[in-house]
């Protein structure tokens, strides 16, 4: 069993904004043969769920054969839930798109196998002994390494948290762009606090845009202020510090909501919580619990490192290459016990960070479509559920299933130090808008937005007004609904559904090969598998490997996990995830905690052992 406890700070495992869009579609055309077998297989029991509809006429642009696939089971060859080795990142040698899309197919299949004995058993290899959970911070801005183990406690988050490279708070705007955070005063009742024409202060319930884009403030009887403007138009601010703050006098849309922006392009906030993460809750009244991990590659990689026992040379990278694995094992083989490890069980995985998120299984149609775990997590007075309620605080604790409903896989693999950033989501999370694929007849077509009906995270399909509205912060034990909202689920969209953006020249193509490799596995997975019922929403890397900063962003460079970056869409992983002028590894903490870089928790990671 995993035993969960409530700690309440945050992950940082996080995308961010659009990239460049360039002619990266190089994935070798196939045949459709099997496509419509295939989709009959694809979703179980949609009477009672939604699920998204794959459409039937796709062309296969990206596969694995029936022998390729059944060469990656452990047995040689498919079977019901059957065991699967990871992808070799040692040696992983891409010569497409696809090939990508295949690692991370591999390391999805491979992390929900059954652990093989060679990995000390388990249900899944993602709660081995290969895997360690990793604390949230503490109050020194430190984490810890848990190793899995029966019966222990494994940490656990009710917060969908955003930083940005440098651990800074950043939010998204509706078309993806990246902007930083600025906290500003507020009046007595915690609103946004401006000035009339009269020079006296006055609380701001809300912001509107004009028709012309220029903000319109409301109080708190929703009555326009006649505020104090500058010349250009903008209202006169001060920052929580009292600092003047330079305002563009037009707004921009986060959320759903106009928001206020300075002209070094810093988002106005006011409410902790609404840029620094917030929590999820399901159609079913199950918070949204996610759990962040590490493989033993990385771990003793990063303690290896924080020990300087890892030398001649230093690594500036995630391991890429034989030599640098063989570092690790030198050291692991010369730990002290009981941490001495003759050899990694599955290193050719290479260093693997993993994030996932969780609901219960209570009120769902088929728990068996997913992939679940016994679990202890904790309760809360009021009920989470009881209507018209604006808080809950943690009361106790108690015993349930969980069911996986969404999954980041970080991995690197030779000549990608950069790593490659892979998500998955199960079938019932949450609707899709309309979207353009390429047909078997070699035309364009185009796939409808997906309608109402039995989602796991909307009431509604996804044509619904202002979707993706955040109703609930964490502070503390307590979880807290935003001013003028209650506790209760939000009604999601997926904004990119294959993480190619609508206005992405490559749109077509990369939706093309994500829903052409999703049908195929579908179809060679056996019959009951529940990981039939998961999806592949998109991967990305930098072309030919290397920095961020100074690469090209390609695979699906606009992903994002409906469960996990709900209130931060349209996004790209590398935004947040960047090198930080060069450090490929991640920077120190912050003052306040979090760190920054490429990975955001190996700075204030503690070591296993001195």
């Amino acid at each position: 069993m995993i035993n969960f406890r409530l700690i309440t700070s945050a992950l940082s495992f996080r995308s961010g904004e659009d990239a460049l869009s360039f002619d990266n579609h190089i994935a070798t055309r196939h045949s459709a043969r099997c496509l419509l077998a295939a989709f009959s297989l694809a979703f179980l029991s949609q009477d009672a769920n939604a699920g998204t509809t794959l459409p039937p006429n796709v062309m296969s642009t990206c596969a694995f054969t029936p022998a390729e696939f059944g060469g990656i089971f452990e047995s040689g060859s498919v079977s019901k839930n059957g065991g699967v080795q990871p992808a070799n990142s040692f040696a992983f040698t891409p010569n497409s798109l696809c090939s990508f899309y295949k690692w991370s197919t591999q390391m999805f299949l491979w992390l929900t196998s059954p652990a093989p004995s060679r990995a000390g058993g388990g249900t899944h290899v993602f709660d081995s002994p290969v895997f360690f959970a990793v604390s949230p911070l503490d109050s020194n801005g430190q984490r810890d390494l848990i190793p899995a183990a029966p019966g222990r406690s494994l940490p656990f988050l009710p917060l969908i948290s955003q930083r940005g490279n440098k651990g800074q708070e950043v939010v998204f705007d509706s078309k993806g762009k990246l902007h930083d955070v600025v906290r500003a005063a507020v009046g007595p009742n915690g609103r946004l606090l401006a000035r009339d024409r009269a020079g006296q202060p006055v609380e701001i319930e809300r912001v509107q845009a004009a028709p012309d884009g220029k903000p319109i403030l409301l109080d708190r009887a929703n009555r326009p202020v006649d505020f104090q403007a500058t010349r250009a138009g903008a209202p006169t601010l001060f920052s929580d510090t009292g600092a003047p703050l330079a305002l563009r006098p037009d707004t921009v849309l986060v959320n759903g909501r106009p928001q206020l922006v300075t002209t070094s392009g810093a988002v106005i906030q006011t409410e902790e919580g609404q840029a620094g993460g917030g929590a999820l809750m399901a159609q079913n009244g199950s918070l949204v619990l996610y759990l962040l991990q590490v493989n033993d590659v990385w771990a003793y990689f990063n303690t290896g490192m924080k020990d300087n026992k890892i030398t001649n040379p230093t690594p500036t990278t995630f391991p890429t290459l034989g030599s640098g694995l063989g570092q690790i094992t030198t050291f692991a083989q010369q730990a002290p016990a009981p941490f001495t490890k003759s050899a990694f069980p599955d290193n050719v995985a290479m260093a693997v960070e993993v994030k996932s998120s969780w609901i219960e299984t209570t009120g769902l149609a088929n728990p068996d479509d997913y992939i679940t775990i016994d679990a202890t997590i904790p309760t809360y007075n009021p009920p989470l559920t009881q209507p018209n309620n604006t808080q809950s605080v943690q009361s106790g604790t108690k015993q349930t299933k969980l069911a996986l409903v969404g999954i980041h896989i970080v991995g690197s693999t030779l000549d990608h130090p950069e790593m490659l950033w892979a998500t998955f989501e199960h079938v019932n999370n949450s609707p899709n808008p309309q979207y353009t694929f390429t047909t078997t007849a070699s035309g364009v077509g185009t796939q409808p937005a997906d309608g109402p009906g039995g989602w796991i995270f909307s009431s509604t399909g996804a044509t619904t007004a202002n979707p993706n509205n955040l109703r609930i912060t964490p502070n503390g034990t307590a979880l807290n609904a935003v001013p003028g909202q209650t506790i209760g689920p939000s009604d999601v969209v997926r904004i990119n559904p294959w993480g190619t953006a609508s206005s992405s020249a490559q749109f077509t193509a990369n939706n093309t090969d994500i829903v052409s490799l999703n049908k195929n596995v579908i179809g060679l997975l056996a019959a009951g598998d529940a990981r039939q019922n998961y999806l592949l929403v998109g991967a990305t890397w930098v072309l030919g490997g290397g920095p961020p900063s100074k690469g090209v962003i390609t695979g699906t460079p606009q992903m994002a996990n409906s469960t996990m970056e709900t209130f931060f869409q349209p996004s790209n992983c590398f935004d947040c995830h960047s090198d930080d002028g060069g450090n490929m590894l991640g920077t120190p903490s912050g003052p306040d905690g979090f760190s920054g870089g490429l990975s955001h928790i190996w700075a204030a990671t503690r070591p296993l052992f001195p």
